[in-house]
């Protein structure tokens, strides 16, 4: 489904002229939900404007994040505590402050637990007047009362023909929407990232980098934002998975033991991260490994959720990346 395809159909729900309503946007994480609850809060909230730069200024707004009527919640998908719903509730009665409209967008629904559920579950079906709430949720594997009180837009992820770019570029960011734009936007050059990684030194660089600034985002801390420029640390982590499945069969024993120990010391306290990243090899070694071997590793991958031996599994995982 095209981008104007989507905008269409949200058009033609504001169109319908609801006084408030709630909303669930649901799709894989390739798709940057979150842009899309902003494109339909632009809708919502420039629907009965007619001066031009009255409609640029609020959308100007809106992309910021600044705009004083469109709450984002949890932003970095954690679970939202039901402290956080009993706010919001509260919230959603009070006066805006420029908007006749009140928008509410709530990230990461798919792991929010029974209670703060339950406590938001009345106000989703009855929202006040003029206020809108915008679910974001990877799957509809969610509370169902949840999906039953919501209007529901299932956002697919866009082909690399609606996105513009060659299928090099689309699976080199795993068809990651956001990466995508920004490395459009920016006019990044893949190619003078080939001599930045050379070394299981500069893989490691990449891998490490790249687990402090997710670290960071996911605990609401400030390093992401000391980044100048986030997405050449996605390109450069990228390179590093790619350079790692390439070559790793090169590599000798020491090396290897050098790597898995590493990665062992720098990802024990970050299960999610590391997990992220035994996916992105699993993918970038399907034009490299059989379909057996490929099995082997997402086995070996799924079982580190479990309470296994972490060592183990690694050793298992890249003894396979290196002799399949």
């Amino acid at each position: 489904m095209g981008n104007n395809e989507i905008l269409n159909r949200f058009e033609n729900e504001i169109e319908l002229g609801k006084e408030s309503a709630s909303y669930l946007f649901y799709g894989d994480k390739r798709v940057d939900l979150l842009s899309y609850a902003l494109e339909f809060s632009k809708i919502v909230m420039t629907k009965d404007m007619v001066d031009s730069l009255e409609i640029k200024r609020e959308k100007t707004l809106i992309d910021r994040l600044q705009h004083p009527d469109i709450e984002v919640i949890n932003q970095h998908n954690e679970n939202i505590k039901i402290d956080e719903v009993r706010e919001i509730i509260f919230s959603s009665v009070e006066s805006t402050f420029n908007s006749r409209k009140k928008i509410f967008i709530l990230c990461g629904i798919e792991n929010l637990r029974k209670e703060s559920s339950n406590a938001l579950l009345k106000i989703l079906e009855e929202p006040p007047k003029d206020v809108y709430f915008i679910l974001l949720s990877r799957s509809l594997n969610i509370i169902p009362t949840i999906k039953s009180r919501t209007i529901k837009f299932h956002l697919k992820s866009p082909s690399n023909e609606d996105l513009g770019v060659s299928k090099e570029i689309y699976y080199f960011f795993g068809g990651d929407e956001k990466d995508i734009k920004e490395f459009k936007e920016k006019g990044i050059s893949l190619e003078e990232y080939e001599n930045r990684v050379e070394t299981i030194d500069d893989v490691l660089y990449y891998f490490v980098e790249m687990k402090k600034f997710l670290s960071s985002k996911k605990n609401g801390e400030n390093e992401g934002n000391k980044i100048e420029n986030p997405l050449n640390l996605v390109v450069g982590y990228n390179k590093s998975i790619n350079f790692l499945c390439k070559k790793i069969r090169f590599f000798d024993t020491e090396e290897v033991y050098f790597l898995i120990n590493e990665i062992i010391e720098e990802f024990k306290d970050e299960k999610k991260i590391l997990l992220d990243l035994l996916s992105k090899i699993v993918v970038n070694s399907r034009n490299i490994l059989d379909s057996e071997e490929l099995k082997k590793l997402i086995n070996l991958k799924n079982s580190i959720r479990n309470n296994v031996n972490i060592r183990s599994i690694l050793f298992n995982f890249f003894d396979i990346c290196a002799n399949g």
